[in-house]
């Protein structure tokens, strides 16, 4: 049910008739100080009657002529990944850039309004919330992580306000009783199976161990690169959970180190993964155990911390089917306008762009200016519009949404790290 609909207003006509019989009453100018005191409440009545933002327009986002199309935005911007978390937010202002310097839609230009989701449902929760009270909000870029993205996901879906996440891959993100929920990222239903597929198979490993660090992504990631090295036919000795913002994992990593397992598997952020990186190399029972990670700490924050404890282990990443051109028109209006290449932030930004741009895309197809000026824009069309894109070029490649919202392309990579830098070694694109 549309939250629009359940507030729009039913004036009976005693009421009417009252407001006229005050209206008239008022009329004389008998008392002198009269007029001043209705004038003083009357004032902030006035920004609540937009000029044309009629109430029986149900789920329209009414866009006054001198106003901007506003594009909610949920970006882990602190918690336990900020660097990608800026670098999604602020490949989306790129993309608003480039929407608004092209004209934007119908002569309107837009506006990103950034929330930090903090990659935490908690905080998903609280920046849904905001969104679904601000009526001028036509559509959400985000969130960045998936726990973030579930705390987003009821409150967007009961205010019918379409969302497109560049980074969420927990597979659950999107689903047949969701039409609201879209990603441009792959799911880590892909990751998973790839993964365990190189373990398997390019490096020959037979018996590995797999960590997460309980978040929503990580554990999910895990689970499912666990499920599938067993059905290939490979042995998990150990699956152990631990916690974003834990520090030391020598208990964990001491009990797998009996098993002596060939490969470590982690699901989970960039800090975490460094210091099992490290602390792993202490342990009996490890010292010639490999370790791998996903895309979650697929980052230069990865490489810092770790420093030579890095050296040797691999990295995966739901990767686009990346346009050279694209990407290097998108680069240089990056570095120009925040004075740093996107690649030491994060590996997102060019999915966050591609998000943005589907929804612009997408508003263009339902939005309309009526008589006085207003630009409209129908949640349910756009909803519906969203949905059905097909052969939308982007940067990460033609995006085309399937029924239940994944509307990605590419595939799985996987990077070694080589004398302090990532190298490609498996994977989609590798030449």
């Amino acid at each position: 049910m549309s939250l629009l609909t359940r507030l729009t207003l039913h004036i009976p006509a005693p009421v009417v008739a009252c407001a006229l019989l005050l209206a008239a009453c008022a009329a004389p100018p008998v008392q002198p100080t009269a007029p001043a005191q209705p004038a003083a409440p009357a004032q902030p009545a006035a920004p609540t009657e937009p000029p044309a933002q009629p109430a029986v327009q149900a789920g329209v986002v009414v866009v006054p002529a001198s106003g901007k199309i506003r594009i909610g935005g949920s970006f882990a911007l602190t918690g336990p990944i900020p660097d990608p978390g800026k670098d999604i937010r602020q490949g989306a202002e790129i993309a608003i850039d480039d929407a608004n310097a092209a004209g934007g839609v119908n002569g309107f230009l837009l506006e990103l309004v950034a929330e930090d989701g903090a990659c935490s449902g908690d905080q998903g929760t609280v920046v849904g919330n905001k969104f679904a009270a601000d009526p001028t909000i036509v559509a959400v870029t985000g969130g960045t992580c998936s726990g973030e993205t579930f705390g987003l996901k009821p409150i967007l879906q009961r205010a019918r306000i379409p969302f497109v996440s560049p980074s969420a891959t927990n597979p659950a993100i999107t689903s047949e009783d969701c039409d609201v929920c879209n990603r441009v990222a792959l799911s880590d239903a892909l990751q998973g199976q790839v993964d365990a597929e190189f373990v398997y198979n390019e490096l020959g490993f037979r018996k590995v161990a797999v960590m997460h660090d309980s978040s929503d992504y990580g554990k999910g990631v895990a689970e499912i690169f666990r499920d599938a090295f067993v059905k290939l036919g490979g042995e998990v000795v150990a699956f152990e959970g631990a916690k974003v913002g834990d520090t030391d994992f020598r208990a964990p990593l001491t009990k797998i180190g009996v098993s002596q397992p060939e490969l470590i598997f982690f699901g989970g952020y960039a800090t975490e993964a460094a210091l099992i990186a490290q602390q792993m190399k202490e342990v009996a029972g490890l010292e010639k155990t490999k370790f791998m990670g996903t895309d979650g700490a697929y980052t230069q924050q990865y490489l810092d911390t770790a420093g030579s404890a890095a050296e040797g282990t691999f990295m995966s990443y739901v990767a686009g089917d990346t346009q050279a051109d694209k990407l290097s028109a998108f680069r240089e209006k990056y570095i120009a306008k925040f004075g740093i290449e996107p690649e030491k932030l994060g590996p997102f930004h060019a999915q966050s762009y591609d998000s943005v741009l589907l929804i612009v895309e997408a508003i263009k197809k339902v939005a309309k200016t009526d008589s006085a000026g207003n630009l409209l824009i129908d949640r349910e069309a756009l909803i519906k519009a969203i949905r059905e894109t097909s052969g939308l070029a982007g940067i990460t490649g033609t995006l085309t949404c399937n029924p239940i919202g994944e509307c990605g392309a590419g595939g799985v990579q996987v990077f070694t790290v080589e004398n302090g830098a990532f190298k490609q070694v498996y994977g989609f694109g590798l030449r």
